[in-house]
């Protein structure tokens, strides 16, 4: 388990399988936790994350997926910090008994300037979350580095199709939605990350695709 800071403003615990974000003073004085990676890791997140940073604040779940929320009891038990889960996660609640505080959607902003951006595909509810200010995206699983799948470090990509619940062709469509956003860097849970031109790079890659995509 290692710790990083892609950028200056956030950090990442490496699990075995996954990473875990982790984002200071947004709001002033606290610590939020982005996903929990999986259940075997959350014991071992939570002592890292309790003498690196003190304690946890706030905990945000990503989606329904178990390597992003496995990690949940661990850190409320040894926490109890705001639960925050995106509406509408059926993974989540199927495997795990706790109430969030509360729930997000598309759009909402919340407290520190952390724009929810929802990218259906990988899971229904999947999201991801705009550092608004700073350009910069917290993609989780909405995608991936490029090089998780064998490929040339530097660029972006989605989840492979197998690992899509909900519909791979989503997947790819909704990707579009994050050209509405100015996004500079763009950090991912599996493989590295992308910090330059991270749309432009991706608009190639879709322009690529658009044939293959089944529209449902």
């Amino acid at each position: 388990m290692s710790i990083n800071s892609p950028i200056e403003s956030v950090d990442t615990v490496q699990l075995e399988h996954v990473r875990v974000f982790v984002l200071e003073d947004r709001p002033t004085g606290t610590v939020t936790v982005i996903d929990a990676g999986f259940p075997d890791d959350g014991e071992d997140l939570a002592a890292t994350l309790k003498s690196e940073y003190g304690g946890v604040d706030r905990l945000i779940v990503s989606h329904g997926d178990e390597g992003h929320f496995g990690g949940v009891p661990a850190l409320m038990e040894a926490f109890d910090p705001e639960l925050l889960v995106p509406g509408g996660s059926r993974g989540f609640y199927d495997a795990l008994d706790y109430n969030a505080d509360d729930h997000f959607g598309d759009g909402d902003v919340l407290p520190g300037g952390i724009r929810v951006v929802r990218i259906p595909g990988h899971t229904v509810a999947n999201s991801s979350f705009l550092l608004e200010g700073e350009s910069t995206l917290i993609a989780c699983d909405s995608l991936e580095g490029s090089d998780r799948r064998g490929l040339p470090a530097g660029h972006l990509v989605p989840p492979a199709a197998q690992f899509n619940d909900y519909s791979h062709a989503a997947a790819e469509r909704n990707l579009g939605k994050l050209f509405e956003h100015d996004i500079e860097t763009v950090l991912v849970s599996h493989g590295s990350h992308v910090v330059e031109d991270p749309l432009e790079k991706l608009d190639d890659w879709l322009l690529n695709r658009e044939w293959d995509l089944t529209y449902e």
